[in-house]
Order: C-alpha cells, then sequence, then structure tokens
C-alpha cells in the first residue's frame, strides 16, 4: 500500500511563502521604480489658467507614459492623485488668488512643504509665480529637482537661477514671454481707428511684470498704439471709477490680470464678477495676453498659452526623470505662442464686424463665461 509524502503539506506551504515573497519583492521593485511627481499650483482648481496648464501637463503625461490612459488624466483632474503603471502622482493648490495676504501665504508655503516632505518625491512641478517664490524659494539647492512654469517676467527676480541659459542650481523651468505686442497689433488691424490704449491691472504677482513688459515696449516704440495711462489697484471700487473715466479718454484697453480685486470691506471678488461689470459698462475694445480672458468674454489675444506652459514642463521633466539631464544645466524656455483668438459675443457686442477679418484669426470663441454667471 502506498503512503501518501508526508513531507507535501510543508513543501507546498513552502512554495506558496516563495511565491509570495517573490510577489512581494516584485511589487516593491515596481513601486520603487515608479516616479514620484508632485505638482504645486499657484492658484484654485477653477481657475481657467489652471485648468489650461493642467490640460498641457497631462498631455505630456500621457505622451511620456507617466499616465497610462485619458481615465488616470481625468482622476487626477478630479481627486488630485493618481497612480498608473510608471508614476505616482500628486498634486495641491495654493489658492493665492483668493488668498493672498502674507500669512496665507506663509500657511500654504508651510502646509505644502509639509507634505512635499512626507511624499518624497523625484520631481516637484511648480505651477505659476507664487508656488515658485515661495515653494521653489525653499526647495532652492536641495537634492529634489524642481520644473516651473508660467513665470511672468524673467525668472532671475526670484533667485531660482543662476541665468536663463544656464540655471546652475536644481530648478528650471517655462516663462511667459507675454505677446502683449502681438495682441494690440491684432486689435490695431481689427479696429484700424485705434490709437490710444492704457492698462487694467489688478497689482497682483501675476500682473505687474506684464505691465512692465508693456511699459517697455512703449518707451522703445514697439506698439502700434500710444500708451496712456495703466491701472493698478486691488481695490473693486477703484478699478471701476478708472475705467470708466479713461474709457471717455482712450480707444482701447489692454486688460490684464483682474482676479485679486477685493471690495469695499476687505472680501475677495471674483475674477467673472470683475469681468461681467466690465462687459457690461465698458464699450470700448481690448486686448488680453491670455486665452482665460478672451473665453471669461474679452475680445482678443496672441495667447501665451497656459496649455503649451504646462506641455513644454513637463517634457523638461521628463528628460530629467527618463534622461537623467540635470535642471543646472537646462536652459530656461518659453513655447511658441497659442492661437490669435477673438470672441464673436464680444466683437458684436462693439459692432467690430469679423468677415473681413477672419484671415488673421485663428480660432472664434463663441462664449462668454462671465456673462454666464
Amino acid at each position: 500500500m502506498n503512503h501518501p509524502n508526508r513531507s507535501t503539506p510543508w513543501l507546498l506551504r513552502l512554495l506558496v511563502c516563495l511565491l509570495v515573497m517573490t510577489a512581494t519583492g516584485a511589487q516593491a521593485a515596481g513601486d520603487a521604480a515608479r516616479k514620484r511627481i508632485f505638482i504645486v499650483s499657484s492658484y484654485h482648481k477653477t481657475y481657467i489658467w489652471s485648468q489650461s496648464t493642467q490640460k498641457g501637463v497631462n498631455a505630456a503625461m500621457l505622451k511620456f507614459g507617466y499616465l497610462d490612459n485619458e481615465q488616470q488624466a481625468q482622476k487626477l483632474v478630479q481627486t488630485d492623485s493618481v497612480e498608473s503603471s510608471k508614476a505616482v502622482i500628486r498634486k495641491e493648490w495654493m489658492d493665492t488668488k483668493r488668498k493672498d495676504s502674507r500669512a496665507d501665504m506663509a500657511n500654504a508655503t508651510t502646509r505644502i512643504l509639509a507634505q512635499i516632505q512626507a511624499f518624497k518625491p523625484d520631481l516637484v512641478l511648480l505651477g505659476d509665480d507664487n508656488a515658485a517664490k515661495y515653494i521653489g524659494g525653499q526647495l532652492l539647492d536641495s537634492p529634489i529637482p524642481v520644473v516651473f512654469w508660467g513665470i511672468n517676467g524673467l525668472p532671475l527676480k526670484y533667485g531660482l537661477v543662476d541665468s536663463m541659459d544656464a540655471p546652475g542650481r536644481n530648478v528650471t523651468g517655462v516663462w511667459q514671454t507675454g505677446y502683449h505686442k502681438e495682441s494690440l497689433d491684432l486689435l490695431k488691424r481689427m479696429v484700424p481707428n485705434a490709437k490710444t490704449f492704457a492698462i487694467l491691472a489688478c497689482d497682483s504677482e501675476s500682473a505687474r511684470p506684464n505691465v512692465k513688459m508693456i511699459e517697455q515696449l512703449a518707451q522703445r516704440g514697439d506698439l502700434p498704439m500710444k500708451l496712456v495711462d495703466k491701472v493698478m489697484t486691488n481695490s473693486l471700487d477703484e478699478f471701476k471709477a478708472r475705467a470708466l473715466e479713461l474709457s471717455k479718454r482712450v480707444d482701447a484697453f489692454f486688460v490684464l490680470n483682474h482676479d485679486t480685486l477685493r471690495d469695499a470691506n476687505g472680501n475677495h471678488v471674483d475674477m467673472m464678477e470683475v469681468g461681467r461689470w466690465y462687459l457690461n459698462n465698458i464699450k470700448i475694445p481690448e486686448a488680453s495676453h491670455e486665452d482665460q480672458f478672451v473665453f471669461e468674454g474679452m475680445l482678443l489675444t496672441a495667447n501665451d498659452s497656459g496649455y503649451n506652459q504646462g506641455y513644454l514642463a513637463f517634457e523638461m521633466a521628463n528628460s530629467i526623470l527618463a534622461q537623467g539631464l540635470k535642471p543646472a544645466r537646462m536652459a530656461v524656455r518659453t513655447p511658441e505662442r497659442g492661437p490669435y483668438l477673438v470672441n464673436r459675443m464680444r466683437a458684436k457686442a462693439l459692432n467690430i464686424k469679423l468677415d473681413d477679418s477672419m484671415y488673421l484669426i485663428d480660432e472664434i470663441v463663441d462664449q462668454s463665461l462671465a456673462l454666464k454667471k
């Protein structure tokens, strides 16, 4: 009579243990191979510019395989966290358009730096000026590679790079040159009788460099219209009063950021609310520097594309993560101009005929988000 081998259960248990250990080891190796990417936005999730830059980042992550599919890209948008076969990605928001006091900035910086330390990223992406200034400043000369996007004006102002061509440290990225001249050229060609303009802007980290760039262009005589005046304020009442007064003295406006304005009680006023007032009360044409303002309802832009900013920033990040390039040797870059955009609703409200100008326009926008609210 044959007896079963009494060692068989032990052999089975040993085999199972070995399989479990192998699988666990493979999983651990897989986890270790995945890149850990931490993204910080200066603003908030519903801000149009932030949505555009996120689309650009997501498109690049899909192209280079850090996201497996569009569903993961949507999950990152919705939950600010996703894991793919190649990456563990997390995003945080500083919300500095609505919370822009020194205390707010300090609290956001402390909170996010603690999260970065706990996350242990292989790379940090910083979206726009305040993230670059406050978070980037704290990560400067750390072992973590940092790539920024959307800095208005030269990144040298924050001390993050030694030069544009040779950053010299652990930080590099993408900056906004601003297509201000091109925007005004388009406005002049569409409204030939426009000879003078004024700048309307809030007094923010984003707006100040753009005002300076327009002023410098005007001083050099590079603009098709004469710059007469500027408004830079965070008071909604002053913004309205000056806009109404100037609209009687100039032929057009250059509308920059207007997203840090506050009412008489010190409460933050949403950009769309400011835009709705402007569109209902100002009857002269305007240029802007980003597509978000044309979606809001402003007339036109030679678009300094948020999508292109985000895409190029992650393209640089991939060169660091996949190819081992060092930020210190990666020149700061600026993306190509986006399309010439014109808002049909605003053109109609201003009695500007588009039929004879279509050859100048790359895309028509048929919505006015500010007037929907």
